[in-house]
């Protein structure tokens, strides 16, 4: 029986610079420049791939439930199936590319999600609809590794760390991408334009890596059979709180008793499968480096950024569609923010290094505060233009605090060791799709009750007796004056119509508290990480000055016993 960690076939003599950087990745040689172009698209297509699919779906989900006659509970699953296999999927990819390679894994993912995707156009049911999302989850944990392999394929190795902030990065061009390129889709073909750029763009995907290979790398015998154990525990238990997130906020938190047994479902199995992982040889979740208060610190500062960085999907999102504003009036809008987003991807990587990170990592989480106060101030009067400032900023912040996360966590990874790869994989992705979708819940309901809150202290100093809102029922009871010959139905209309403004405002007011707490939250957050960044650089000047200066030996006289 083969042991653990033991190597698979033979591996080629390859030069320092050339060797993979652990198993399950790729070897690194020189291509010539056109082949590193090549693969540089590769990395950009495969990344835009990986995210592009399920940002259609969010943005365009009030079009997908109109069209498969959905619930808005329907409609939230399709969304968070999504995060649920993509969550759980984490556990096993790492250890698969280890033993048998990346490459097979996408193969077969891609292959799936290809046949599902072009299924999907012939099937239009909300079974085949639920199973694309969740085989797209899956595939998109396989297709964000992808993208980072192929990326360090384009560059030399003395830009390795600028190519990983490039591969990791480019997956977040999906979402504004979605948001531009929308409205064309919709109109051209409703929404088997979405599914059909999808299924065209996975295919595209798949011919690539079929005809361009990765280099050969070190595999490695990984698996154990309590893997399946952990896999089916952690990985549900992960899954059924993605659930509760997803799914709380449109059911309500404390209506449906079937979201508290599936949280308390899921405390059981995450800590069953925590005390199984403790006593394993070759864990695949490394809980002793999860409990250290650094690495703690380090997911919650990740998970944080992730619930402030819910300002763009909910905050500007839902407000411009409090506005009234249509698809088509947010295009420019979302063009600022895919170009914002690129260029804070670009600047990371080519500025990220030892010294850099702190800055990098706090100005990201400074611009997303000084953005969200400047989204503070809307008004019924605002347009997308007034937001482009504002959103530029949160979308350069949020490609740049990629980079110096993911190279802070990889330090930490290597003072523990590379054996703990696969915990720091799962655990980033953990931290930052648990801390978006929490973001988005939290600022969700707060958005929801305060709306309420408005709308009632609104509504008590609206009276009839007041001559002003008298006036204004009149005014607008005689819009309909043309069409509407009964008085008493003018005025109904009046009531109506200014009740619709009431709630637009009260709307309104309530997006910009979200926006004044999710400012307060980052500024905090700022003093927060600064002060661990001071107290870790003490530490380690302290450690440097302890640290004894070695001396030469003296070399021993000949006559001296050996």
């Amino acid at each position: 029986m083969p042991q653990h960690g033991e190597t698979i076939g033979q591996t080629p003599d390859w030069l320092p610079h050339e060797r993979p950087l652990l198993p399950g990745s790729p070897s690194t040689p020189d291509f010539p420049l056109p082949f590193r172009i090549i693969h540089g698209l590769m990395a950009l297509l495969i990344g835009i791939t990986g995210s592009l699919g399920t940002a259609l779906i969010s943005v365009n989900l009030p079009a997908i439930q109109g069209s498969l006659g959905l619930t808005p509970t329907q409609g939230a699953w399709l969304t968070t199936i999504y995060v649920m296999t993509n969550i759980s999927m984490n556990l096993l990819l790492v250890k698969y590319r280890q033993q048998f390679g990346i490459r097979r894994f996408a193969l077969v993912f891609l292959t799936l999600y290809t046949v599902a995707a072009f299924a999907h156009l012939a099937l239009d049911n909300y079974p085949m609809a639920l199973a694309l999302r969740a085989i797209s989850g899956v595939g998109a944990a396989a297709l964000t590794a992808l993208a980072m392999f192929y990326m360090l394929q384009a560059f030399p190795a003395s830009f390795r760390m600028g190519a990983l902030v490039l591969g990791v990065g480019v997956s977040q061009l999906g979402s504004p991408l979605a948001r531009v390129i929308s409205t064309g889709l919709l109109d051209a073909a409703y929404w088997h334009g979405l599914y059909a750029l999808e299924a065209c763009l996975a295919a595209a995907c798949l011919a690539a890596v079929l005809l361009f290979r990765l280099p050969q790398g070190v595999r490695i015998h990984v698996f154990k059979r309590t893997d399946a154990l952990t896999f089916g525990l952690l990985g549900g238990g992960l899954g059924l709180i993605v659930a509760v997130l997803g799914l709380g906020r449109i059911v309500w938190w404390f209506e449906a008793p079937w979201l508290g047994w599936c949280l308390a479902a899921a405390v059981v199995m995450i800590a069953v499968a925590s005390l199984v992982e403790h006593g394993r040889v070759h864990p695949l979740i490394d809980t002793r480096w999860v409990a250290t208060a650094a690495f703690l610190r380090f997911c919650l500062n990740v998970a944080l950024v992730r619930v402030i960085l819910s300002e763009q999907s909910v905050g500007a999102a839902g407000l411009m569609n409090a506005l009234g504003l249509a698809a088509e009036q947010q295009r420019w809008l979302y063009g600022v923010v895919l170009a914002a987003t690129a260029a804070g991807v670009v600047v990371s990587a080519a500025t990220l290094n030892q010294k850099t990170l702190a800055p990098q990592f706090l100005g990201s989480i400074l611009l997303i505060a000084v953005g969200a106060f400047l989204d503070a101030r809307a008004t019924v009067l605002t347009a997308p233009v007034d937001l482009f400032l504002s959103q530029a900023l949160l979308a350069f912040a949020a490609a740049m605090f990629l980079g110096p996360a993911f190279m802070f966590g990889i330090g930490q990874l290597l003072t523990r060791g590379l054996g703990s790869i696969i915990t720091f994989s799962v655990m980033f992705g953990v931290a930052q799709n648990l801390g978006g979708l929490f973001g988005a819940s939290l600022l969700g309901t707060l958005q929801t009750v305060r709306a309420q809150h408005h709308a009632v202290y609104l509504a008590e100093h609206l009276t009839g007796s007041d001559p002003a809102v008298a006036a204004t029922l009149q005014a607008y009871g005689g819009a309909y004056a043309a069409t509407q010959g009964d008085a008493a139905f003018r005025a109904a209309d009046g009531v109506a119509l200014l009740t619709q403004q009431l709630i637009q405002q009260a709307n309104i007011l309530a997006f910009n508290d979200v926006f004044r707490v999710i400012g307060i939250i980052a500024v905090a957050q700022f003093f927060y990480a600064a002060l661990l960044f001071v107290l870790l650089a003490l530490r380690n000047k302290r450690t440097a000055a302890q640290s004894p200066t070695p001396s030469p030996t003296p070399s021993k006289p000949a006559s001296e016993p050996t």
